[in-house]
């Protein structure tokens, strides 16, 4: 069996709205293995994207912890903290976030760029993601000029462009037609067995889940 990548152990999630408390995850554990393709199901409103966003360090689980290999990450800083999610984790949710002003090319590049890679080096490696998702012939377009299948693409592409080794997905083609959401959950899998890339994906589509290789159901803020 593949390493451990990601560790949940005993995450508690609950938000006080000033009337009452709503717990959202109880007491969750889960393990995410280097190189696996993890599908998360289950009804709205059981915690999913909830636990995807403390798994990506996006948000602070009330109570217990998360590894990333061997550390806690919620004992890092925010700055530290910051600089994991930018260089180790890759994000793509279900609504794409593109930038408007900016190109598909400059989209892509944003991370590295934010990360203060050379420009020169960044765009030659956004180019190469660009050719490999098929959208070479859309870099000088904004995501108002593309499509819902290529805006998710450029999404896919601007979260490789650090070479993350894990990358969480909430519902990825949740806003596509069967067909685009099926090419899309394609590109997903050749990534996955192209560059040996974790992803964690959150969906409601079955048929994404069935051929995920693993799949855990989520009841009541816990891992069924």
């Amino acid at each position: 069996m593949n390493e451990i990548i990601l560790k949940a152990v005993k995450i508690h999630k609950s938000y006080n709205t000033g009337e009452k408390t709503i717990t959202v995850l109880k007491d969750l554990d889960l393990e995410v293995y280097s190189g696996e393709i993890l599908a998360i199901m289950g009804e709205s409103g059981v915690g999913k994207s909830t636990l995807l966003h403390i798994l990506g360090a996006l948000d602070h689980p009330t109570k217990g912890k998360i590894y990333y290999g061997e550390e806690d990450i919620f004992k890092y800083s925010e700055s530290k903290l910051a600089k994991l999610r930018n260089e180790e984790i890759g994000f793509v949710f279900q609504f794409h976030h593109l930038l408007p002003e900016f190109t598909a090319l400059e989209n892509v590049m944003m991370p590295g760029l934010i990360r203060r890679e050379s420009p020169a080096k960044l765009k030659e490696k956004a180019l190469e993601l660009l050719d490999d998702i098929g959208l070479t012939h859309r870099i000088t377009h904004r995501p108002n000029e593309l499509s819902g299948g290529e805006k998710q693409r450029l999404a896919v592409a601007r979260a490789l462009i650090n070479s993350p080794s894990l990358i969480l997905a909430d519902e990825p083609s949740g806003n596509l037609d069967n067909s685009t959401g099926g090419n899309l959950h394609d590109l997903l899998w050749k990534l996955n067995e192209e560059r040996n890339i974790t992803f964690i994906i959150v969906t409601h589509n079955p048929l994404l889940a069935k051929s995920a290789k693993r799949t855990v159901i989520m009841e009541n803020g816990r891992i069924k």
